[in-house]
């Protein structure tokens, strides 16, 4: 893998040009996520490409988008490009100072915030489930989003999903050697039914998916958020539950 065509996908994703384009526009259809935040601020928090190491790792977690905390030491408009490419490629590695058991940095740089995030938690259990061991977040598997935009309770998601997914998400898992995509939540498994043509029902496991040029185990599951049963061990069958693990191990 071209290392170099890793960071420039990230870099250029995290400078979209639909951003500038939509702030002012108010039929853009990112205009809504985009004014989520000032972007005439320095501040402006990045899209998120993706997190963890997206070539090597054999799950690939896909997700609406990412929600936003503005106390978190995370890329914005005066980051370097080096900077930006070392928080999204080793945002979990122990040798990092990005997160500290899912707890991300505060934005004095120094200390962290005092809850691990929860969405990450139970995508962590997700995916030891699925597995069958314990797992190393970014290594074992890394995350993804159909919206790279950040926001609070998916605003703007509905308006701006098809243009992101359409711009970034083939050329993304195009990068990724995932043997197994966990989609998580509704907007997940409408983009891979537009993708495929190939509706999921309520939960399901589909083998020998091409997706971005290989062969794919497609995984879906309620969003870790969701009021409903959503743990894989107890929504999927054990014939799926040993397909997935027999892929993976």
């Amino acid at each position: 893998m071209d290392l170099n065509e890793m960071n420039s996908l990230m870099l250029e994703l995290c400078r979209c040009p639909n951003i500038s384009l939509a702030y002012q526009d108010e039929n853009h259809p990112c205009h809504e996520i985009v004014n989520m935040q000032d972007y005439s601020q320095d501040g402006f928090q990045l899209p998120e490409p993706w997190s963890g190491n997206l070539e090597s790792a054999s799950v690939l977690c896909i997700a609406s988008n990412p929600s936003i905390n503005l106390e978190e030491s995370y890329p914005n408009k005066l980051w370097s490009d080096d900077r930006i490419s070392d928080f999204f490629n080793n945002r979990f590695s122990e040798h990092s100072q990005w997160t500290n058991n899912r707890r991300v940095l505060l934005a004095d740089g120094e200390s962290y915030h005092h809850k691990s995030v929860a969405f990450w938690n139970n995508v962590h259990r997700q995916v030891e489930r699925a597995y069958g061991r314990s797992v190393t977040m970014g290594i074992d598997y890394a995350m993804t989003e159909i919206v790279h935009c950040k926001s609070e309770s998916e605003i703007g998601v509905d308006r701006c999903k098809s243009l992101c997914a359409k711009t970034w998400m083939n050329r993304i898992i195009s990068l990724s050697s995932a043997k197994v995509l966990i989609l998580f939540g509704t907007v997940a498994k409408q983009w891979f039914g537009d993708k495929i043509g190939d509706k999921l029902g309520k939960s399901g496991v589909k083998n020998g998916i091409t997706i971005a040029g290989k062969s794919r185990l497609v995984v879906w599951l309620p969003h870790p958020n969701a009021r409903e049963v959503r743990n894989l061990t107890s929504v999927l069958n054990e014939s799926e539950i040993r397909l997935i693990r027999m892929s993976l191990n």
